[in-house]
């Protein structure tokens, strides 16, 4: 556990306002700072730092929290490697919250070491199987490729690597848990990986933490990943990013981001280094988060099938969500990087990404698709959806699109520009239409009642006299929110060691960073009370939480009920019945 004099120590030399400037414009507007939110998308700023509170919070979504959670929840790390990375930042040394960090750190370390020494015996199964190297020879993998990225293979052997691993003093155990073996029904332990290609996975910092296999022939399953681990989380890596990082990605802050291995392998190759694949999965919001340490543009190049398509439509909406700029990239014929490469240039495939579609391109292409346009049918409906697309982009986008799809389509620019304030004037038109009813623009975060009240009971448990008092009269187990129980059990903790720096301690104790936004927030709440209006309030807020407690309990009734009823299970009704009396007796 990292102690809390080193946690306060962090927090005193990172001021919040210069960490988040990093990544946020921030514009002074009083003693508060003001930006556009990195948590959700908004236009209008309502994303708030306090330096001198050292606690940022949006008033769009709710998001709060102090430096170190910002950076948790920026940048996708855990509690220790924010600290870390905050520590690094200011030229902070200490060796006891490095040797702490990570209560797995000697298990990850040997599981590392494990990797590496799997990845080094696929690497030489590799050199002594001719059929595994015509496979590369054959999609033009260089062997300068080959060494840098370590490719291998996995024999057609059930115990090859496991066989191996224990001569070099690993267990059965260490291999489970790597995910480099299986255990049969019989109890017998057997290699995961057989007669399959070999591409190990590397982290940012270039460990080993699995491995993707593929089959030589056109047996099933075609591709097979390494289980979760310890290491491997799926959905929270990207394959060669860590080689990416190191040049171009990092200087024009600007990735390509494909489907499989062989794209990766064929675009690297070319000698475009700022390229990194998905790994096969449908890209994720963790992903997304992870890329945006280190670029700000991204550039999708997925395959051109439906299953591309809603990939591409899936990734675009989560790196939306981040802040991306996002471009596609369309390769004629239908083919893949690595198609593509096999038979054109480095020059042919930078210029495709030179220039790659805009987002808003690319959606008036789709929409192209989808309709007729030599029939008039077709052609009012691509204008109509067009225009609402068109709708959001800026006046000279606007011009740019509209002489473009005019002359492609043969409808005026007029008639585009027409439909386009159509939309315009229905969206004010909805838009005003909200104000009036005091629903804004800039939807503001809103809680109900007896979550207000919880807040509040937990903000005066934050006082040892009031934690007991409280805890007197309502159970941990009638709070409906798990933070709140989970800080609840922090705090009689706390409180039976006495502890001052409650904030601190509790940051030691917990890697939530959820936990943690949600106690800053709430040590905010400023109750100011004489002891008389205080013993009515904490009353009447239990008396809120126990209430939305029994209306929650009479509608799962209620429905039990319906149920009950349907079934024709008289007695069962009764028994409901009467429970939902005694309620209503108490509410």
């Amino acid at each position: 556990m990292i102690s809390e004099d080193i946690i306060l120590r962090i927090k005193e030399e990172n001021d919040i306002v210069d960490v988040i400037s990093d990544d946020v414009k921030l514009q002074r507007g009083g003693t508060n700072y003001k930006g556009l939110c990195p948590f959700h998308g908004e236009k209008t700023p309502s994303f708030t730092v306090s330096r001198e509170k050292q606690i940022y919070k949006c008033f769009g979504c709710g998001e709060a929290g102090n430096v170190i959670t910002y950076i948790m929840k920026t940048k996708n790390r855990s509690f220790p490697e924010a600290c870390n990375y905050l520590a690094d930042r200011v030229g902070i040394e200490i060796k006891e919250f490095r040797k702490d960090k990570d209560v797995n750190y000697e298990k990850k370390k040997r599981l590392y070491k494990l990797n590496t020494e799997a990845a080094r015996l696929f690497y030489y199964n590799l050199r002594k199987n001719t059929n595994a190297q015509k496979y590369f020879i054959n999609r033009g993998i260089n062997e300068k490729t080959l060494k840098k990225f370590g490719l291998g293979f996995s024999n057609d052997s059930w115990n090859n690597l496991l066989n191996a691993m224990k001569g070099k003093g690993f267990s059965e155990l260490d291999l489970l848990e790597a995910g480099l073996i299986s255990k049969s029904e019989k109890g017998t332990y057997y290699d995961k990986f057989r007669n399959r290609i070999i591409f190990p996975v590397f982290d940012v910092k270039g460990n080993v933490i699995g491995f993707g296999g593929r089959v030589l022939d056109d047996s099933l399953p075609k591709y097979l990943n390494s289980p979760e681990t310890l290491l491997f989380k799926k959905g929270t890596n990207l394959y060669g990013l860590n080689f990416a990082i190191k040049g171009k990605a990092i200087r024009e802050r600007k990735i390509v981001i494909v489907e499989g291995y062989m794209d990766f392998l064929s675009i690297q190759q070319s000698g475009i280094t700022n390229v990194a694949a998905s790994l096969g999965t449908a890209f994720t919001t963790e992903q997304a988060k992870l890329l945006k340490r280190y670029v700000d543009v991204v550039i999708l190049c997925f395959d051109s099938d439906e299953a591309g398509k809603k990939a591409a439509a899936r990734s675009i909406e989560i790196l939306k969500e981040i802040g991306f700029e996002i471009k596609i990239l369309r390769i004629p014929d239908g083919k893949d990087p690595d198609e593509f490469l096999i038979k054109h240039s480095t020059e042919e495939f930078q210029l495709l990404l030179d220039n790659a579609w805009s987002l808003i391109e690319y959606r008036i292409i789709m929409e192209g698709d989808k309709y007729n346009l030599k029939t008039q049918d077709g052609k009012l409906k691509f204008l109509k959806a067009t225009a609402k697309i068109l709708s959001k982009a800026s006046p000279i986008e606007q011009e740019i699109y509209v002489k473009k799809i005019s002359h492609k389509t043969g409808i005026s620019e007029q008639r585009f520009y027409d439909e386009i304030n159509n939309v315009l004037r229905f969206e004010n038109k909805n838009k005003n239409i909200r104000n009036e009813n005091g629903k804004n623009s800039q939807n503001l975060y809103l809680e109900p009642a007896y979550l207000k009240a919880e807040k509040s009971l937990i903000n005066l448990m934050l006082k040892k006299e009031f934690y007991y008092e409280i805890m007197e009269k309502i159970n941990k187990e009638e709070f409906n929110v798990d933070i709140h129980i989970s800080l609840i059990e922090l705090l009689d903790e706390l409180h039976e060691n006495n502890i001052e720096n409650k904030v601190e301690y509790i940051e030691g104790k917990t890697e939530n960073v959820d936990v943690i936004s949600e106690l800053i927030r709430i040590n905010e709440i400023d109750i100011e009370m004489v002891d008389d209006e205080r013993k009515v309030f904490i009353e009447n807020c239990i008396k809120e939480i126990k209430q939305h407690n029994f209306i929650e309990r009479k509608n799962k009734l209620i429905e039990e009920l319906k149920e009950s009823e349907k079934n024709g299970d008289i007695d069962k009704c009764i028994k409901i019945a009467m429970e939902i009396r005694g309620i209503d007796e108490l509410i």
